[in-house]
């Protein structure tokens, strides 16, 4: 398999151009030509995407497609991928549609702003908008109304409602919390108690041995926190000083103390005589149950260096490269569900990155339920968080379940970009020279990932393919281009100017949907 090789790209698209260029001439040109625009393909003829499998479903333009009207805004559209649905979005006006993958139906039309993608308490995508009345509206990948409040005071966080303080800000988040199911039901009320005047900034000095992370200086877990993420009866609450806490929020126990972890605990690798890191949590995850998670990397280890060195959507009818726009849902840390890599039996992880401004941020994986450290790990950049208490999942990020992968930005350092290995811990990879450098991520499916290349100077403008294990190029300059891919496999293929939707590559044969009429 290739690494990345810049001459031969730059070498075809000049070929290409060349016997264009000698090939067609106003005398070679057929009478009306110009009058008579060669229809749109409905048969898939190009070579197929890594990872895309199957026959198609449908296509989606032209005669015989079973695409909606929304296809034909004249200013494009924007298609993403939500759970086991495909979300699209107009781009001359507020209107959108949730489509089910397997049969194109539509599940939701809404006119409403689109303010975020967000968690369910299953670690399943949900659209967060705003409501009609004004306030917030959450939509599950099955089109229906997960919770839909009013006010500024209540907000959706991992399929949970928690209502904040009346006067509530970033830098004074102390007060009365409730928290309840999206059915209205209370599951835990508290009180988040500031810290006592005279306990300072906390700094880096965490006590030897304090693996619970109940550290000095305002990490007391009996003030609680704001709640910043939710999977599974786990509610996660940070205290704004450098302490994450996990707090039951079942049945049974209802805040009960699971955990807890302070960002300068010994059991983290780096570490800093500054400050207190503060807790940004990326996601959860289902990995192995057996032998989970590498080693702790030692802070000389954590560097970021690679495990090893290894060499708005376009319509068709206009251009066949991949979309420019910021990634879509498929482009975040939201978690798989069922087992983990593999099929093997998986228990849930949560995955943390540790900040301190202008200094290396620190990952660090723990088991959900029992805080368990799985391994902790020093990243190449400084990546402070631009919104304090923000929930999952992290904008940018992206991960491919098949081989454990998760891709992070990085805000500051050399690389944009590094790819984590969940189960070991390890930093697989990162982009290195300028021309990897200048590939965008947009979306990861059976063990590959799919960039947009147009940054990297590549006139062909197609989508970079790479395994996601070890950042080999799998394909290059194919005809066809992934615009989406959902949790189950089903994507939509651009080729020719035509959208086809593919199903699930590893989907039986024989049992493959039928194209709806």
């Amino acid at each position: 398999m290739r690494t990345w090789r810049r001459a031969p790209l730059a070498a075809a698209a000049g070929v290409a151009l060349l016997v264009a260029g000698s090939a067609c001439t106003p005398e070679d040109e057929p009478d009306g030509s110009q009058d008579s625009p060669r229809p749109l393909p409905t048969a898939f003829e190009s070579e197929l995407p890594p990872g895309v499998g199957g026959e198609p479903l449908r296509h989606l333009h032209g005669p015989g497609g079973e695409g909606p009207d929304i296809l034909d805004d004249e200013m494009g559209v924007r298609i993403s991928a939500v759970g086991d649905a495909f979300l699209v979005s107009s781009n001359s006006e507020e209107r959108h549609l949730l489509l089910g993958a397997e049969d194109g139906r539509t599940l939701w039309r809404g006119r409403q702003h689109i303010q975020r993608f967000g968690l369910d308490a299953d670690g399943s995508q949900v659209l967060i908008a705003e409501g009609r009345d004004g306030g917030t509206e959450v939509i599950g990948d099955d089109g229906e109304t997960v919770w839909h409040g009013t006010g500024g005071r209540t907000s959706f966080v991992g399929g949970v409602v928690v209502r904040r303080p009346a006067d509530w800000s970033a830098g004074e988040p102390y007060g009365d919390y409730t928290v309840r199911a999206p059915g209205g039901a209370k599951l835990w009320e508290y009180t988040f108690e500031a810290p006592p005047e005279d306990a300072g900034e906390p700094d880096g000095s965490g006590s030897e041995g304090s693996g619970n992370g109940a550290a000095d200086d305002g990490g007391d877990p009996d003030r609680n926190g704001v709640p910043v993420a939710a999977r599974d009866g786990v509610l996660l609450l940070d205290d704004g000083q450098g302490l994450l806490q996990a707090r039951g929020i079942g049945e049974e126990g209802a805040g009960e103390l699971l955990w807890s972890i302070a960002g300068d605990d010994p059991a983290l690798a780096g570490g800093t005589d500054v400050q207190r890191p503060r807790p940004q949590v990326i996601g959860s995850y289902e990995i192995p149950s057996g032998d989970e998670g590498g080693e702790t990397a030692a802070p000389e280890e954590g560097t970021g260096a690679p495990q090893e060195d290894r060499s708005a959507s376009p319509e068709p009818g206009t251009d066949d490269s991949p979309s420019s726009a910021a990634p879509s849902p498929e482009g975040t840390a939201a978690p798989s569900g069922g087992e983990g890599p593999g099929d093997e039996p998986a228990r849930t992880a949560t995955l943390v990155r540790w900040t301190v401004p202008e200094e290396p941020s620190v990952l660090s994986l723990h088991d959900l339920h029992s805080g368990e450290l799985l391994w902790s790990v020093a990243e190449p950049g400084a990546n402070p968080p631009g919104d304090e208490f923000a929930p999952p999942p992290l904008q940018g990020a992206l991960y491919e379940r098949d081989t454990g992968t998760v891709l992070l930005p990085q805000a500051t350092g050399e690389t944009p970009l590094i790819a984590v290995g969940l189960e070991a811990g390890e930093i697989r990879w990162e982009f290195e020279d300028e021309f990897e450098q200048a590939i965008s991520p947009a979306l990861a499916m059976n063990g590959y990932i799919y960039g947009d290349a147009r940054g990297t100077g590549d006139t062909s403008g197609a989508q970079v393919v790479l395994d996601a294990d070890d950042k080999n190029v799998a394909a290059e300059g194919l005809g066809a281009y992934v615009e989406a891919a959902t949790a189950e496999g089903y994507s939509i293929v651009v080729s020719d100017r035509q959208r086809f939707v593919f199903p699930p590559a590893d989907a039986p044969e024989g049992e493959e949907t039928s194209p709806t009429g």
